[in-house]
């Protein structure tokens, strides 16, 4: 291992070493390394060998050595690797746990060591750099600089998930790969990692992070953490992007000096890390962001989640808004990543999130031309007609941000003009698909500034101009499941048997001929449910829509019946109370 030229022929020989041992029925001991010359060697063949199987997909040597080794050990599995393999089970586009020992998916600081040995693996490069960013949560550093040590990156600080990436797209980059370290919009004691590739130019998918987490756990089978100092980025990481996003409003708008003179736009960042939106972006620009609340980050959130779609997030808005007389209101989640916003010109301030942020945000894509606008599948009845009535096509896909955003970017002829999600996730092709709420805040508020050089009075609702049909009512029943994480694909099932069985039942509904994500009915005449399973927690929901006062309460007591018969395994609670406001 001492002789860098031997690393090729050691792959070889472990391979067949390991494989005449699983003939042999010969049993294998592993030898974890006890120094961080050794760590670094181990780390080094596993990248090669990573990088091997990825370029020749024969190739197996990672696999070959550590699976058969692993699989004749008469150790017992380390508990981080135990955690990293329950981690897998229960992570999507990205890593998400309780920072708790005792959480089922526990993510703790040894964990994260070998998240970022692993991805260093993964990403098949052992010298390029790798950068890290994290939120404000109390348990980001000691994470942060966990995953930093097992990936020998270095760390970035405070930042936001779209300037990971971007760091990674913009022509003089020199990093193979970024991670943010926070858990988005859900509360203090959960945490997560974001994964970015340079060579994929992208954040990770399911797929990619469950074979990175499967790396991690190998490698925690085989060694100890090892100490070793961490090393800080160069000063300025966020200073690009910040500028960035001053540019994209300057363009949108057409104005070259001041744009945003005279708007006056409360920021409420949730005490995530979106203050600098405030404070660097639209303040430099001529706003007048002196109503703007919640900008420092604390980690604690103590006024409300940092989550645009939280009612408590979107009612302090509303009240700083009306209170301060402000134009526009932006609420910015945990990590920048989503938005909504508050037009402040209407008699009293008016929620601009969900369908109403989608619908504008695609009508200023489709100034540009026309093109496909990718959306999740809980998007309104009327979304169709509004993106068709522009000149694009709606394409209603799967939930998750990773999803609609990939399948924005692979969208033929050409890629799509926009993804985004009735969450506020979105992703513009004019932004090279970058996940960004700031960049979608920043076009929308660049957007109105040219409206109101001709009409100063402008509100952000006035450039939708009252064309979107909108429901009376829209709510979402969460339905737990009561045996854990582990069980929810089995509840999904009973739950979309469950709608099956009434939607057979009932004459006036009927299954929606293209369903990517869970199971979509519509009812009557314009109402719409649909049945599908959380992303991230232990959860089954029912989302729905109705025209008239009354609809979405009939909606449950018609599905009830057909759900009671599996309430052993799902937390029907909130279902039966819905249904008993009929």
């Amino acid at each position: 291992l001492r002789k860098p030229c031997f690393i090729d022929e050691l792959c070889s020989f472990a391979a067949d070493i390991t494989l005449h041992c699983i003939r042999q029925r010969v049993g294998l001991v592993l030898v974890p390394p006890s120094d961080q010359f050794g760590q670094h060697k181990c780390t080094q063949l596993c990248t090669h060998a990573a990088r091997c199987r990825r370029d020749a997909p024969k190739t197996t040597m990672l696999r070959t050595v550590l699976a058969a080794a692993l699989l004749h050990t008469a150790h017992a599995l380390a508990p981080p690797a135990q955690a990293l393999r329950t981690l897998a089970k229960t992570s999507g586009d990205d890593v998400r746990g309780i920072t708790s020992p005792e959480a089922e998916n526990a993510l703790l600081p040894e964990s994260a060591y070998f998240v970022g040995l692993g991805f260093r693996a993964w990403l098949g490069d052992e010298q390029t750099p790798i950068f890290v960013g994290r939120d404000p949560r109390a348990s980001s550093d000691e994470i942060g600089e966990a995953f930093c040590r097992g990936a020998s990156a270095l760390d970035a600080g405070p930042a936001t998930t779209p300037a990971m990436l971007e760091s990674l797209l913009r022509g003089d980059s020199k990093a193979c790969g970024a991670c943010m370290v926070t858990a988005s919009h859900l509360p203090k004691e959960w945490n997560g990692l974001k994964l970015f590739s340079a060579k994929e130019q992208r954040g990770l998918n399911k797929k990619e992070v469950k074979e990175v987490l499967g790396l991690a756990a190998d490698l925690a089978d085989m060694m100890e953490p090892v100490s070793s100092e961490v090393t800080s980025a160069e000063a300025g990481f966020m200073d690009e992007y910040v500028e960035k996003l001053r540019k994209t409003i300057v363009e949108t708008s057409g104005i070259s000096a001041t744009p945003l003179k005279g708007l006056k736009v409360c920021v409420n960042a949730g005490n995530g890390a979106g203050g600098f939106f405030a404070t660097s972006v639209l303040a430099p620009l001529g706003a007048d962001v002196s109503s703007s609340i919640n900008l420092e980050p604390d980690g604690a959130f103590p006024n409300h989640p940092a989550n645009p779609e939280d009612k408590k997030h979107v009612a302090a808005t509303i009240d700083a808004v009306a209170a301060s007389g402000a134009d526009v209101g932006v609420m910015l989640d945990c990590d920048v990543d989503r938005c909504g916003l508050i037009d402040g010109t209407t008699p009293r301030p008016e929620p601009v999130n969900r369908n109403r942020l989608v619908a504008l945000a695609a009508q200023v894509a489709l100034e540009d031309g026309n093109g496909v606008i990718v959306t999740d599948p809980v998007t309104s009845g009327g979304m169709t007609q509004f993106i068709e009535q522009r000149g694009g096509t709606h394409d209603r896909f799967k939930m998750g941000y990773r999803n609609v955003i990939d399948r924005a970017a692979e969208t033929k002829p050409e890629p799509a003009l926009l993804a985004i999600e009735t969450s506020g996730h979105s992703a513009w092709r004019s932004n090279n698909f970058v996940d960004d709420g700031c960049y979608t805040a920043a076009k929308l508020l660049g957007r109105l500034a040219k409206a109101r050089v001709d009409k100063p009075d402008c509100g952000l609702l006035d450039l939708l101009g009252g064309s979107l049909k909108e429901p009376q009512e829209s709510i979402k029943v969460k339905m737990p499941v009561k045996a854990g994480l582990e069980r929810v694909p089995d509840a999904e099932v009973k739950l979309c048997d469950a709608l099956k069985a009434c939607e057979t039942a009932t004459a006036s509904w009927a299954m929606e001929p293209v369903n990517h994500d869970g199971l979509r009915c519509s009812v009557g005449d314009g109402d719409w449910l649909i049945a599908r399973a959380s992303l991230h927690e232990p959860v089954v929901s029912l989302q729905m829509e109705a025209d008239d006062a009354g609809g979405t309460a009939a909606i449950c007591a018609a599905v009830l019946p057909y759900l009671q018969p599996f309430e052993e395994d799902i937390d029907l609670a909130e279902l039966e109370a819905v249904a008993r406001s009929n």
